[in-house]
């Protein structure tokens, strides 16, 4: 497994030159979980399940209890094997910059069904969660200010 502090220095190291809307957004997360008082954690797993919750959620599913099952964290992932010392430059800033597009898969998917009649509940609370944490500097949706605005 990777060291994620490795990782997250080495892919600094690698986008350094980048002045891409999405490179820059993947150092400013990379920055922001270098600082380890920073939250990490974001919406990212399990993305049909999203979709699907339309309708509510189980019965015996609390919402705390979906946000936790489908949230992943950056600094776990960095410590994944897709990020070990002897991947390539290549294949190690593809998987950096899956980060930001990860995330933003999800934030357009979700500003798209709640700005419907009908919107569920859940995506409601999901969508909300993503704004207020934009005001949130301990948060990595604060990262995305420059994505998103709050529009309630």
């Amino acid at each position: 497994m990777a060291d994620w502090h490795t990782a997250a220095q080495r892919g600094m190291t690698l986008l350094d030159g980048d002045t891409s809307t999405e490179g820059t957004r993947t150092k400013s997360i990379l920055n922001h979980v270098l600082d380890e008082s920073h939250d990490d954690g974001y919406i990212s797993k399990d993305f049909y399940n999203v979709q699907q919750t339309a309708g509510g959620l189980p019965d015996n599913v609390t919402m705390d209890q979906f946000i936790a099952a489908i949230t992943g964290h950056v600094r776990q992932s960095l410590g994944m094997s897709n990020f070990n010392d002897d991947m390539d430059d290549d294949n190690f800033r593809t998987a950096l910059m899956s980060f930001d597009s990860n995330i933003r898969h999800h934030i357009t998917f979700l500003n798209g069904v709640v700005h419907q009649i009908g919107a569920g509940d859940v995506h409601k609370a999901l969508w909300n969660l993503i704004l207020d944490s934009l005001k949130d500097s301990n948060s990595i949706y604060s990262c995305y200010t420059d994505y998103l605005q709050d529009d309630r």
